[in-house]
């Protein structure tokens, strides 16, 4: 069995709003062998200890995933002046990365990039997003004889129904499950309580975030994720993070599932995300 924890980096609002506004919106799927989960478990929160040990000076080491380590404190500290701060988040990146690939862990999702002056829509974003995972992450339960659930970092409870019904009427209805592997519809869950929904912040925020607003975005002045520091986390990570992608071809030969991105901007290919020119 496997489980697909599914979480999101950047925000809906059009990239020219403010300030701080996001360019990009990411929906990631983590795939997790069953069996690696409580082995990942352990080793995930000793990397949190290490990295941030005054967190975590009392109470039983199992309470630690209840303090979580966001991405986006990661991203702040990648952008950092500070040597020290931006040395430390690449060693998180380095261990997180090393401990997807010795567990055999996948991704697969959707990187929007953001037009000037339009926001994402919220629920047939999400929604499209989801489907698009689940039948990849279904091809992957197929293509190793094994069978899983969708995991979902819990949003709005309306967002979240609209999320699983779209699964629901797809997968119940008379013409045909495209989801077979698929034991249930989308489950919704509290990230404090899942490890795996705390990696998958993590890989969304501290790398493919990143890495597609360098690839893909034009600076804009005084906003913070037009740091020239994102293309250092492209450079030096784009190649691992290529490797962790699931990608298949379909019945006609087309590669399908990986990381996807939707350029309306500037109509790039998503190689252009782990690529450094």
């Amino acid at each position: 069995m496997h489980f697909c924890y599914l979480d999101e980096s950047g925000g809906c609002e059009p990239p020219d709003q403010g300030p701080s506004a996001t360019p990009v919106m990411v929906i990631l799927g983590l795939v997790v062998n069953a069996d690696h989960i409580p082995s990942l478990t352990r080793e995930f929160l000793a990397l949190k200890r290490r990295h941030f040990p005054g967190r975590f000076t009392t109470g039983p080491a199992l309470n630690h995933v209840l303090t979580e380590v966001k991405g986006s404190e990661i991203l702040q500290m990648t952008r950092s002046d500070s040597r020290n701060k931006r040395r430390q988040a690449d060693r998180l990146r380095d261990e997180l990365l090393d401990l997807l690939k010795r567990y055999g862990c996948r991704v697969t999702g959707r990187v929007w990039i953001k037009e000037a002056g339009k926001s994402v829509k919220a629920t047939a974003s999400y929604c499209y997003a989801v489907q698009d995972i689940a039948r990849h992450f279904s091809e992957y339960l197929s293509d190793n004889a094994s069978t899983g659930f969708l995991i979902a970092d819990g949003r709005a409870p309306r967002l979240n129904v609209e999320v699983a019904h779209s699964i629901f009427t797809q997968k119940w209805r008379i013409g045909g499950d495209p989801y077979p592997a698929l034991l249930e519809v989308p489950l919704f869950a509290h990230s404090d309580n899942h490890v795996g929904l705390q990696i998958a912040d993590l890989v969304a925020t501290t790398l493919v975030f990143p890495m597609a607003a360098s690839a893909f975005c034009k600076p804009v002045p005084n906003n913070p994720h037009s740091s020239p520091r994102y293309a250092d986390v492209r450079r030096n990570y784009g190649a691992a993070v290529k490797d962790l992608q699931f990608r298949y071809r379909d019945e006609t030969g087309r590669w399908r599932g990986g990381l996807v991105v939707s350029d309306p901007v500037g109509h790039q290919s998503g190689t252009a995300l782990f690529s450094f020119d």
